[in-house]
């Protein structure tokens, strides 16, 4: 995995037209607590500022890239999209289309990039337990045209499992999902329980590649970097409440070969 002064960028086994990566929070214009690449304009931060945070990050970029931005509703809903158009109300893209940009933006929630290995395709997804709960990888996955087999998932920097508490309820949810006593005991090994408290620990990586094996995809990587612990690069909510969003991209290389 590699990783400049601004964006990190997954290791996987997808063809080279295949260009993704997340933003750090370095290298923008935006005061604390926003400070400083924040790409969000509804976290309270000065529009003005995220305008050009958005000008800086993509002026260094292919100019006839085109940028498919979304509204992010914590929902399960994957938009196909053939040509850019305004904020899609939905929390995933795919598009077969070179040259556009699919965009999420993250500071907590794992942002979950796919790609058909030979360059054809592409997806990206905004999983937080909401939407790993209710489905939202089975819906982008089911969009691809190409066999699960060859799909490949890079899972970018969220809350890791040192630091992302939940409920008992949410524990509970994802148990009755299994459909085996075997897979019942692999979704409770992604929780640990808080001593004390009727709480527990959630590891949302771990879920995630239990659900995509589930559904035959096993080529999975990433899942290392937790936003709550490294305060340096990422943006987290649940640490500070009040922070900017990370840029998480997608595209089909429009000059490859």
């Amino acid at each position: 995995m590699g990783q400049d002064s601004i964006s990190i960028y997954p290791d996987w086994n997808v063809s080279s037209k295949i260009v993704a990566s997340t933003s750090t929070r370095g290298g923008g214009i935006s005061t604390s607590p926003y400070d400083s690449l924040n790409f969000a304009e509804h976290v309270g931060d000065n529009d003005l500022n995220v305008k050009k945070n958005i000008e800086l990050y993509t002026a260094q970029f292919n100019s006839a890239l085109r940028w498919q931005w979304l509204n992010q509703i914590h929902g399960v809903e994957t938009k196909e999209v053939t040509q850019v158009s305004k904020p899609i109300n939905a929390d995933g893209l795919l598009t077969r289309e070179a040259g556009l940009v699919c965009c999420v933006l993250t500071a907590d929630c794992l942002p979950v990039f796919f790609a058909a290995q030979d360059g054809s395709e592409i997806a990206i997804a905004h999983a937080g337990w909401r939407g790993l709960a209710a489905g939202i990888l089975k819906n982008t996955l089911d969009k691809f045209s190409v066999p699960v087999e060859e799909v490949s998932v890079w899972l970018g920097p969220a809350i890791g499992f040192c630091h992302f508490e939940v409920g008992t309820e949410v524990k509970e949810l994802f148990v009755s999902q299994a459909d085996s006593m075997a897979e019942k005991m692999e979704i409770q090994q992604c929780f640990s329980a808080v001593k004390n408290s009727q709480k527990h620990m959630a590891d949302l990586a771990a879920i995630a590649k239990l659900k995509l094996a589930n559904l035959g995809l096993h080529q999975v990587s990433g899942g290392s970097h937790c936003t709550y612990c490294n305060s340096r690069d990422f943006y987290s909510f649940r640490r500070d409440g009040t922070t900017g969003r990370m840029l998480n991209i997608i595209y089909i290389d429009p000059d490859s070969s």
